[in-house]
């Protein structure tokens, strides 16, 4: 045999089967003018409709995500981007905190803090909403390609409607955002694997940004563990059981490597191994510790329990929970007809145990089910369309691409919903329903921060530490003064131990209780105790306690927050007692008055 002649037989005998999740019926099931997209729905290929209607999708997502910042974890990560930038170096212990500050620090944030960084310079607080919110848009786009490639547009946009509605009550400012980009790129490499192999080799660049972004780069690693099983499954399967034998799509060179790349990907993040084995340690946090960090954190609370406390009211949990059902539905029409996708089954199982796990996994869920669901029903349409009638074949055929025809009607139809929903967001009912107290706009919701109260405390003289509650309010304490001024605690809970949390909360039971012991716990070895920053929303017991406590003095109060001093160091300061009347009513909150 000639040379080139073995070369084509070595590559012929190393092409291995590989099924996506895109992956419909078998191809030796449906005619070759059928198993094309454009054969089989004329519509999908009217490029005018369907980028009209994704247009309106991707719009109404960006609007229902474009609302005044306030989430609290955007203010340390700002503070430790831009210590990043003047250090040159990621930090490996605690930066910010006085108690902790020799605990190790995996903070593979880094790549999105430096991001934010970059934006909040250039734009403030409005480019990073915008930016927060085209985010979530082209997450949107990337998915809408991904998924359901013989779904109708119009059938596809309406799919997507929950899926978005479940993305925007996420939707904040966080390293989570860009997690959902990646992911959202990762589903889309697998589903174009058959056709161009050659995209795998994106997967090793995503983990490498991904790393660098959030812990939650593991989800990439699940999405490709569970890919290999279900080629595994389909291996032993040999078509039997309704599961189709995989395609030859890639060689084992090709899969080799970009596993070899994406595990070495991994480890290219400035913790080695300890940054690829840290989401181990958040796991943790919400399977281990579920019962100790569920009734003390709103995102690790399991919906299930949010459902049992407040019912069905919440629109986005509302949203989670008809998701759920719908995709859960569109397996069974695809299983009667025995086409069985265990790639598609495993991610569904996968992802609803971590949504059922803690709340703040929601957007993920939701991400990935609308995926499946576009996909499912994809399959159940091109199976309807190549299934025949006995004796009219052609007739039936014909019927059946009359019935899934896109309408002017139906185009209208998803066109009319999305149009109303865009109208919902510009008007103000969308926020109305979503009972968050958001509206449609840029800058910061209205007194939400601290920044007068954290300025203030870190005015000269002041002392070098503070205990602020809530926690949320020490990023803010954190952007202004750290880290050459401390916190006692804050919400970073990959820094913060579990111990830490119960004494923090010991401390702020005995300022409500008006006692005074907890105090001299926290002084430095000068003897002076730190700043006290109490928030006027979730804080009011303590505020209360410390305003009757004679050993220390209100010396700073607005609507936002309150600043107490020992009276030795007010005195010191020369600071006279506030007025506390601005922390009676703080905006957007109900006051009950006593009848």
């Amino acid at each position: 045999m000639s040379r080139k002649g073995k070369k084509s037989s070595s590559r012929t005998e190393n092409r291995v089967p590989v099924k996506t999740a895109g992956a419909g019926p078998a191809a030796a099931d449906i005619p070759e003018d059928l198993n094309r997209q454009s054969s089989l729905f004329p519509h999908v290929s009217r490029l005018p409709v369907e980028l009209s209607l994704l247009s309106l999708l991707l719009l109404w997502t960006f609007l229902v995500a474009c609302f005044p910042l306030r989430n609290m974890d955007i203010w340390w990560h700002l503070r430790t981007g831009q210590l990043i930038l003047e250090r040159g170096t990621v930090p490996y212990f605690d930066w910010f905190t006085f108690i902790d500050y020799d605990r190790p620090w995996i903070d593979l944030h880094w790549g999105f803090q430096i991001l934010v960084t970059w934006l909040y310079r250039w734009g403030g607080v409005d480019l990073l909403i915008l930016t927060k919110s085209g985010c979530l848009a082209l997450t949107t786009g990337v998915a809408w390609y991904a998924s359901g490639r013989s779904l109708p547009a119009c059938w596809k946009a309406l799919c997507w409607v929950l899926p978005v509605v479940c993305l925007s009550g996420r939707s904040v400012v966080r390293p989570e955002m860009l997690s959902l980009l990646y992911l959202a790129v990762w589903m889309y490499v697998i589903s174009r694997l058959p056709t161009h192999p050659r995209l795998i080799y994106l997967i090793p660049l995503v983990t490498l940004l991904w790393v660098n972004s959030h812990a939650l780069f593991v989800l990439g690693l699940v999405v490709s563990g569970l890919f290999v099983a279900d080629f595994v499954i389909r291996l032993l399967a040999q078509g039997r059981f309704g599961i189709d034998p995989p395609d030859d799509s890639l060689s084992v060179i090709m899969l080799v490597r970009a596993g070899v790349l994406t595990v070495i990907a991994c480890f290219l993040n400035p913790y080695f191994e300890q940054g690829v084995l840290f989401p181990l340690t958040l796991y943790e946090k919400f399977s281990v510790d579920q019962a100790f960090y569920s009734v003390r954190v709103g995102e690790f609370q399991r919906p299930l329990d949010f459902i049992r406390q407040n019912g069905l009211g919440n629109l986005f949990l509302l949203s989670q929970v008809l998701l759920a059902i719908l995709t859960f539905c569109s397996f069974i029409p695809v299983l009667k007809s025995r086409r069985v996708n265990p790639f598609r089954i495993l991610l569904f199982m996968a992802f609803t145990h971590l949504a059922l796990k803690a709340s703040r996994n929601t957007a993920i869920f939701a991400l990935i089910s609308g995926m499946v669901l576009c996909d499912n029903l994809s399959d159940w349409l091109r199976m309807t369309v190549t299934r025949p009638t006995r004796g009219q074949k052609e007739t039936g055929t014909r019927r059946s691409l009359r019935l899934f025809d896109e309408s002017l009607l139906k185009n209208g139809s998803s066109a009319v919903v999305l149009l109303f929903l865009l109208l919902s967001v510009i008007t103000g009912y969308w926020h109305v329903w979503g009972g968050e107290g958001k509206v449609l706009g840029l800058g910061e919701q209205e007194a939400w921060y601290a920044h007068a109260a954290s300025k203030f405390a870190g005015q000269p003289g002041m002392p070098d530490r503070a205990f602020v509650s809530n926690n949320g309010q020490a990023a803010v304490y954190i952007f202004h003064n750290g880290p050459e001024r401390k916190v006692f605690f804050d919400g970073r809970l990959e820094v913060n131990s579990k111990e830490t949390f119960q004494l923090y909360e010991q401390f702020k039971q005995q300022m409500s209780f008006n006692r005074s012991g907890w105090a001299y716990l926290l002084e430095d070895k000068e003897g002076q105790l730190p700043a006290i920053i109490l928030d006027s929303r979730y804080s009011r017991n303590e505020i209360n306690g410390l305003l009757n406590n004679p050993q220390w003095r209100l010396v700073f109060a607005d609507q936002t927050a309150a600043v107490f001093l020992d009276q030795k160091t007010a005195d010191r300061l020369k600071l006279t007692v506030a007025d506390p009347t601005p922390l009676i009513s703080p905006p957007g909150m109900k006051i009950l008055k006593s009848k």
